[in-house]
Formats: structure tokens, sequence, C-alpha cells
């Protein structure tokens, strides 16, 4: 009993520890509002990606389920390791400068700290989010293809993509204290001009 609880004591501090540790990382980075703005991003991205995918697909007579499905996952999860790599690239050099800057205002040498730890966290978390944030997004609306006939598919995959943009659009307004109504038509409208160039731009037209 003695040896069990030294090691749930144990396990408990390294947990605490942990937890600490992640706190003074997110306080010297803030990389809540990285990861909020990369979460925006990406899921973004992801909706209108795959609305995007879909009404091609839809214009040019080749909407069969096996075809969305299949090309949907596939953009989606190519969607999210671009996402990902591009954000890791990105912050990789952002969060170098800015622990750079911390430095020098310390007027040392502090390499290995927890300055470097703390911007290395925040880029390893800030493209996590970037990779995760479109998969779910572009996956979720390809959903009515599992059950429903092409034509109906394609009006309730356009009705979740939409509701979704608007959903992350009110959430973000709330967080900015804005009027979530607007934030959310906000995002439905540039939804919608995407969508309205994706239909102008068609090699359907042409074909």
């Amino acid at each position: 009993m003695r040896i069990a609880s030294k090691i749930v004591e144990k396990i408990r501090n390294a947990i605490s520890e942990r937890v600490h540790n992640v706190r003074i990382y997110c306080q010297m980075t803030d990389i809540a509002s990285i990861s909020r703005r990369y979460f925006v991003i990406g899921f973004f991205d992801g909706v209108l990606t795959i609305l995007g995918m879909v009404m091609g697909a839809h214009l040019s007579g080749k909407s069969s389920p096996e075809l969305i499905l299949t090309a949907g996952v596939a953009t989606a999860l190519a969607l999210g390791i671009s996402s990902g790599w591009g954000a890791y690239e990105a912050e990789r050099v952002e969060q170098t400068l800015e622990a750079d800057e911390k430095r020098k205002m310390l007027l040392r040498d502090t390499k290995g700290c927890t300055i470097d730890r703390a911007h290395a966290f925040a880029t390893y978390v800030s493209s996590i989010v970037h990779a995760i944030a479109p998969i779910p997004a572009a996956i979720v609306p390809l959903s009515p293809y599992l059950f429903l006939p092409p034509d109906e598919a394609f009006k309730a995959t356009m009705l979740v993509g939409f509701s979704l943009l608007f959903l992350v659009g009110t959430m973000m307004g709330r967080i900015a204290r804005r009027n979530i109504l607007i934030s959310g038509l906000r995002m439905v409208i540039a939804g919608l001009l995407t969508l309205a160039l994706v239909t102008l731009l068609s090699p359907s037209h042409v074909v």
C-alpha cells in the first residue's frame, strides 16, 4: 500500500508540475490568443474548402456520394497536414524571434531556459490546433452524403457548412464582445462570396 501511495503521489506531483509549467508558458507566450486565431483560420478554411469542392463537383454533374466522400476526406486530411506544417514553420520563426527579444531584454544568454521551452510549447500547440481545426470542419458537412441522395445531400451539405460558419462567427463575436449575430453573418457572407466566385470561375461553364 505504501509503494502504491508513493507512486500515486509521484504521478500527482508530476501532473501538478506539468500543469504549473503549462500555465507559465501560456502567460509568457499568449498561446490562447494565438491558438484561437489559428483555430478560426483553420476551421474557416476547412469549411470553405469542402463547400467549394462539393459545389465544383455538383456543377460538373459528377457528384456521386462515393466520389464526394472519398475526395472530401482526402482533402480534409491534406488540408490539416498542410495547415499544421505551415503553422509550425511560421510559428517556429516567430516564436524564436520573440524568445531572442526576451533574452535581449534580460541582457544575458538564457538559452535552454523557461523562455525557450515556453516558445517551443507555443509553436507545437499552435501548429497542432491549426492542423486539427480544418479536419472536422471539412468532414462534418460531408455527412449528408452518407444517407441522402446526391441532390438532397448537396443542399444539406451547404446548410451544415454555413451553419458551422455562423457558429464559429458567433463564438468569435462573443470572445471579442461584439454583436454575435453580426459576427456570425460576416462569416456566412464570406462563405457566400467565396462560393459565388467558385461558381463563376468553375470550368463547367466552358466544358
